[in-house]
């Protein structure tokens, strides 16, 4: 499917600095790679089980494996309807959602300003924005990062669909995906890789006290009525 005409913006927006082609070489779940994220192979931080789950699938095969990393967004773009892990209650069939995000780990480190424009920026794929949250809070090491970029998505309350280990569709927003990923340890029922929580980082004055949109609403509407 061609990408239309604000997917090919994307591709020019992010620009190809990123050195797409160079992917980790996997085999039934073991990765071999110089790089280190956490200290192990980024394709690690994914558990075993799943993996195998991932690299026995369709859709992993015909469509993902040998997926280069514009190619990627728009699989992304075109395919993606919902996220989760497994698209069904008995665990059988996993989620595109999950497998999208394993190929992404497996390219060399995606330079931090692109993953943070794609979070950020005013494409309008929001299941893109969502899969690069996600990947964001798996792979940066840096707590005072992660909490600055994601934070920015509190205000963003485009719907997305997630389906629950019940083989459940329902409805979230983007703000609470945010939230859930700064504040938990899981997410779609994956292990998220710990960071430091914000009070630690406000006490350290790592980090400036949590702004609210709502706040500086009702603080202009005090002042515009005394």
């Amino acid at each position: 499917m061609k990408c239309n005409r604000s997917l090919m913006e994307t591709h020019e927006n992010i620009d190809k600095k990123t050195n797409s082609n160079k992917s980790i070489i996997i085999d039934r779940g073991l990765a071999r790679s110089g790089i280190k994220i956490h200290g192990v192979n980024p394709a690690l931080l994914i558990e075993k089980i799943l993996r195998e789950k991932i690299q026995d699938s369709h859709y992993w095969h015909i469509k993902v494996s040998n997926l280069e990393f514009f190619e990627l967004l728009d699989e992304c773009v075109n395919g993606i309807q919902l996220i989760g892990t497994y698209s069904t209650n008995s665990k059988t069939k996993v989620c595109k959602f999950i497998v999208l995000l394993f190929k992404l780990l497996q390219f060399d480190k995606i330079d931090i300003e692109i993953v943070k424009w794609i979070i950020s920026g005013d494409h309008g794929f929001k299941y893109l924005t969502v899969l690069f949250m996600l990947y964001a809070r798996i792979i940066w090491e840096d707590s005072i990062l992660i909490w600055n970029t994601l934070e920015l998505k509190l205000n963003d309350y485009r719907k997305i669909r997630i389906i629950n280990s019940f083989g459940i569709v329902t409805i979230s927003h983007i703000d609470e995906i945010a939230d859930l990923l700064l504040e938990n340890d899981k997410f779609i029922d994956m292990a998220l890789p710990r960071i430091s929580n914000r009070w630690v980082l406000e006490e350290r004055m790592d980090i400036g006290e949590r702004e609210s949109e709502l706040m500086d609403e009702f603080e202009d509407e005090i002042n515009e009525n005394e």
